[in-house]
């Protein structure tokens, strides 16, 4: 730590380094590669080397553990290439090793000590702190390895380390212990908000980042705490999504502000070489002074370096970026050009380099290489129609839109857009937001009215086309809101543990997990039936690839029941529900009125459906129980599925009990008739055998 450091004046540390300097030859500018601290062991040795760009120091040296923080023994020499100087210091030094703690001892019209901005751990940001030399290599992945899932197939679980489940000093560590929770919702991905130094022992939504390459110590557990959550995460099938933030730094506890002593010229007073300076629109952002300038080459650099980080180091599985809307546009909306040519190269680097990792922007839609993007007008959109106490006034029109465009930027709606009705943004107290049940019933959040309500909202939003996505508690009736220094309240998954079904029932129908719902992972979507009168609004979503595997999603926007309601469906044929919010499954209070299976006749077909209020149901022509049929022909055994059921995988074994494994018969052995799928076995009275029908994982 800092107070370890010897308490010298600083007239004698100067007569000190005077001492030393004498005995001292000019320092060497480092051949090894990496910037900050990185340990070397080589044929040449072994050490740390240190690099650091600073063009306005006269005098650069590194202080630390290894040299009882002298300010003279270790200088950095400038780095020359082709005769001319780059503003890079660097040096290798045997002395420093792994863990060792240092800063930099920069000089230029005065002294004085600086993180370095490229550490990749810290005691603590600010003054008080110090860096730690950490080498990357040194983690046990043990073989880490996960292909990030298909856009259509993604499904976000939002999380903050500092609430999601703590455990004092290493929340990364702690938090895995709730992951086979996270995993049994149906979930494939999280996404961590930012992890980032943030400051000096408080707490932190994570948006105010002060190191941006030192993942936080004091609370978090460090770099080796954060890679151990990824690789929890990658053992039970979970991508992880990191926020970024590079709209600005800090603005408290910024080192890297007026890094090298230069504090810029702008009539604000200060930033330095990190930071805009001649444009007074470019160094303003909503949080403070601190826009990177990006048109310089050594900050476009360091900030595609933090993103290469992440995915090299940490194994990330793809970003998501805070605003990156604010990185490529000034105070007055104006655009830079060097930040959009940045991040458009950071993308086509990520998609050249990372096949299958994903990169989503908060508030940009379609450009700049990004995958996808937050609708952030959607949430208020969709709960100004939840929260309405006048079902008559329902607008279904409303309803329609929200499902069938991304709101927020007017294009029809697909995995261009991730579609959520809470984050850390909407139900976060610096926004004075509240949760979805909260603004649907202030007085009462679990009160039956915000119970049915938030649930049809979530059955219409994260079944819509788009990336769907829920924030920490949302699935266990949080009715906080999010707070950085209040923890998950746990409890509640099992107070109200019928909602956590409800939203494992509705993730696992949205990404197919038991066979029936294909149509929701497919490319079209059309909102075919809207009642404004009784408040029903019905889509359709089905696969180009696959037009007959259609899913209905009909909602009752209405606090009464529907009984024989008519309406469209996509053919004619039956219908069974996989899904129906009213449940009893999903409140001890609800009725369980609705229709399990309907029949669908005419052209255009239609059918009677029974629906509870404030309900949602979830259809397919699929049966839920696939059953196998046995039949024998001139001595030989047939065994037939539907084929609505052609992804699913026979395996047989020659008994039920002892260990006898059950083995996949080859697809190749397989037969159709146009509707069923068939497999001959052996003649009858040969040997007996068990079959099983299952979709593969």
């Amino acid at each position: 730590m800092s107070t370890n450091r010897p308490a010298f004046t600083r007239g004698c540390r100067f007569f000190a380094g005077l001492l030393l300097a004498l005995a001292v030859t000019a320092p060497a500018q480092s051949t090894r590669p990496g910037w900050g601290s990185t340990p070397y062991h080589d044929s040449g040795g072994t050490g740390v080397t240190f690099r650091v760009w600073a063009p306005n120091a006269t005098g650069v040296h590194v202080e630390g553990t290894f040299n009882n923080w002298s300010t003279s023994v270790t200088p950095l020499a400038k780095e020359i290439t082709n005769s001319v100087w780059d503003q890079v210091w660097s040096a290798d030094v045997s002395k420093a090793t792994n863990n060792s703690q240092y800063n930099y001892y920069i000089t230029d019209s005065g002294n004085f000590t600086k993180h370095d901005p490229q550490s990749r751990w810290v005691t603590v940001a600010g003054s008080a702190g110090n860096d730690i030399v950490y080498d990357p290599t040194a983690f046990n992945w043990n073989g880490d390895s996960l292909t990030p899932p298909a856009q259509n197939d993604l499904f976000i679980y939002e999380l903050h380390i500092g609430t999601f489940y703590t455990n004092g000093p290493n929340d990364f560590v702690a938090a895995t212990n709730k992951l086979d929770y996270v995993k049994s919702l149906g979930v494939n991905a999280v996404e961590v908000m930012p992890v980032a130094e943030f400051g000096n022992g408080g707490s932190s939504w994570g948006y105010d980042p002060a190191q941006i390459f030192a993942v936080d110590n004091s609370q978090y557990g460090g770099p080796d705490g954060f890679k151990t959550f990824v690789q929890a995460c990658h053992a039970r099938g979970l991508a992880v999504l990191l926020d970024v933030v590079h709209n600005h730094y800090g603005p408290s506890m910024l080192d890297m502000y007026d890094f090298d002593g230069w504090t810029g010229s702008n009539s604000l007073g200060g930033g330095g070489i990190y930071f805009f300076e001649s444009n007074v629109n470019l160094q303003i952002t909503p949080w403070g002074y601190t826009r990177p300038n990006f048109s310089s080459n050594q900050v476009c650099n360091f900030v595609q370096g933090n993103i290469s980080m992440w995915l090299n180091e940490y194994h990330v599985d793809g970003f998501r970026w805070d605003t990156p809307y604010t990185i490529m546009h000034g105070n007055d909306n104006s655009y830079i050009p060097a930040a959009g040519n940045l991040i458009t190269a950071i993308n086509g680097m990520i998609h050249t380099n990372y096949p299958g990792k994903i990169s989503i922007a908060e508030d940009l839609q379609g450009s700049n290489n990004f995958d996808s993007a937050w609708d952030t007008v959607y949430p208020g959109y969709f709960t100004a129609l939840l929260t309405n106490t006048s079902d008559a006034s329902r607008n279904m029109l409303n309803v329609q839109y929200a499902v069938a465009n991304a709101v927020r930027y007017g294009t029809p709606a697909s995995s261009n857009r991730v579609v959520f009705l809470e984050s850390h943004d909407v139900v976060g107290d610096l926004n004075n937001g509240v949760r979805l049940v909260t603004a649907i019933d202030p007085n009462d959040p679990t009160s039956y009215r915000a119970r049915k309500l938030s649930t049809l909202g979530a059955a219409f939003t994260l079944t819509a086309p788009g990336i769907p996505m829920i924030f920490q508690g949302q699935e266990m009736l949080e009715d906080e809101s999010f707070d950085s220094s209040l923890p998950v309240d746990w409890t509640k998954t099992n107070t109200y543990s019928y909602i956590v079904r409800f939203y494992t029932d509705l993730i696992g129908a949205r990404r197919d997990l038991k066979g029936y719902t294909a149509g929701l992972e497919g490319d079209q979507c059309n909102v075919y039936w809207v009642d404004n009168t009784n408040k029903v609004v019905a889509f359709n979503r089905w696969k180009s690839s696959d037009p007959n595997a259609n899913v209905v999603v009909i909602g009752n926007f209405a606090g009464t029941t529907l009984s024989n309601y008519n309406l469209n469906f996509p053919a004619a044929g039956k219908w069974y529900v996989h899904l129906n919010s009213d449940s009893t499954n999903y409140g001890p209070d609800y009725g369980n009125i609705g229709s399990s299976v309907v029949t669908a006749s005419g052209n255009p077909a239609k059918a009677s459906i029974t629906i509870g209020p404030y309900s949602a149901l979830i259809l397919s022509q699929t049966a839920t129980q696939p059953l196998l049929a046995v039949g024998q022909t001139n001595g030989v055994v047939t065994i037939a599925w539907p084929s609505a059921y052609a992804t699913w995988v026979l395996d047989g074994t020659l008994a039920l009990t002892g260990t006898p494994p059950w083995l996949q018969i080859p697809a190749g052995q397989y037969q159709t008739n146009g509707t069923q799928i068939l497999f001959n076995t052996t003649p009858a009275g040969t040997t007996n055998g068990f079959y099983r029908l299952r979709l593969p994982q």
